[in-house]
């Protein structure tokens, strides 16, 4: 160990007591700054995979579309088949009808789908009282949050507007609705508040499909990179048709997560900044203290930047202690942060709101090691840099000034 370590060291734990105070307020400082990055940034993870699970979830991997319709669904399913990468394929029919139960109208997304929609989606896993094999003609899945809006429970009949109606009625010919029963409900996200699941058929009947579809969802096997894959299958199928991967489908959303992720992480660095300053004043008190002492060390021939490196290191062991105790801070709070919220909501929260709480009760978490390491190593470097002022400052003290008036 040399000199300025060994300086370093013992100036943050001096013989004869366990801690110095001023070194414990500054080591506090960085831990709660590390660990409120690492509580932040988790938290935004977590968020992050669970939209992007949803998104999934609900829209498949990979949508092949054509403008129009695709029409023979069977010679479509026996082109794809030559695709070494797809594991399961699925027809889809999608738009918009309007929907009126009693006199309330709505005009939701309606997604119609065939029974292959659970090898190619996760929608299954939503469904409340229901299965897709409940799906028919006459039988339609609500989503939670619309059933809840108009009021509409389970084993209710609705009509459903096709519309193509507006156009029927300009040439004098009248398109009745359809009526279809409620018979269950799935748990929809913010992608599909507004929405119902109906069969392929219904869809084809409401859109004048004939026996066509207006796309294809498609999983690739596990290994296979879905961006690779639906470049690939654009190229294979040609301008006619539209791919779209899950993660080009959504490019916008996933970008405002990222961006809002980095603004949070900007915006939380203060904190470090703030202890970084608390530092760098616990490190000039030292130099102002201890002017004496640098004399004698300057004089007995000790390097002016051994000196300036003795305060940075300094620096770095305080940034090495509180990176250390605020990331294990930071996994404590995360682990017990369903008994924090609830502690919160019950104090805080009006009655009245519990219910719309209950669904941020327990909140997404992804640790990520990059994140980790960024944190860290910016840390650590705001920690060192909070030493140069304090050491270059001692390392210009001239021995003979500083040992005057021994």
């Amino acid at each position: 160990m040399n000199w300025s370590t060994y300086l370093a060291l013992k100036n943050l734990f001096p013989s004869g007591r366990k801690f110095s105070f001023f070194t414990a307020m500054s080591i506090i400082g960085v831990t709660l700054g590390v660990a409120v990055l690492v509580v932040v940034q988790s938290v935004m993870n977590g968020f992050q995979a669970e939209i992007r699970r949803n998104l999934i979830r609900m829209q498949g991997e990979i949508r092949v579309e054509r403008l129009g319709s695709i029409e023979d669904l069977a010679e479509f399913e026996k082109k794809m088949q030559k695709f070494n990468e797809i594991e399961a394929i699925a027809p889809y029919g999608c738009g918009v009808v309007m929907l009126i139960y009693g006199n309330q109208p709505a005009f939701p997304f309606a997604k119609g789908i065939t029974k292959d929609e659970a090898k190619v989606t996760e929608i299954g896993q939503s469904l409340k009282f229901c299965s897709l094999e409940d799906l028919d003609n006459n039988r339609i899945i609500l989503g939670e949050q619309l059933a809840m809006k108009m009021g509409i429970h389970l084993g209710d009949r609705v009509e459903l507007y096709s519309p193509l109606a507006l156009e029927a009625l300009q040439n004098d010919d009248i398109i009745f609705p359809r009526e279809v029963e409620v018979v269950g409900f799935f748990e929809a996200n913010d992608y599909g508040k507004n929405a119902f699941l109906c069969s392929l058929e219904r869809m084809q009947d409401l859109y004048d499909l004939g026996e066509g579809a207006h796309g294809f969802t498609i999983r690739v096997k596990s290994g296979c990179s879905v961006e690779n894959f639906a470049e690939k299958l654009q190229v294979q199928l040609g301008s006619e048709y539209r791919v779209t991967d899950w993660i080009h489908g959504n490019s916008e959303l996933l970008f405002a997560l990222r961006w809002e992720k980095t603004m949070m992480f900007f915006v939380l660095l203060f904190i470090l900044l703030v202890a970084s300053f608390s530092i760098s004043s616990m490190l000039i008190t030292n130099v102002v203290r201890k002017t004496r002492e640098i004399g004698v060390v300057i004089a007995m021939g000790g390097n002016r930047w051994g000196i300036a490196r003795c305060f940075c290191l300094q620096g770095f062991f305080i940034g090495i202690c509180g990176i250390f105790l605020g990331i294990l801070g930071g996994i404590g709070v995360l682990q017990c942060r369903d008994g924090i919220i609830k502690i919160i909501n019950r104090l805080l929260a009006f009655e009245s709101a519990q219910s719309y709480l209950a669904q941020f009760m327990h909140l997404p978490v992804e640790y990520s090691i990059n994140d980790f390491i960024f944190i860290s190593l910016f840390s650590l470097l705001i920690c060192i840099f909070s030493g140069i002022v304090p050491g270059l400052k001692a390392a210009r003290i001239h021995p003979a000034n500083a040992l005057r008036y021994e």
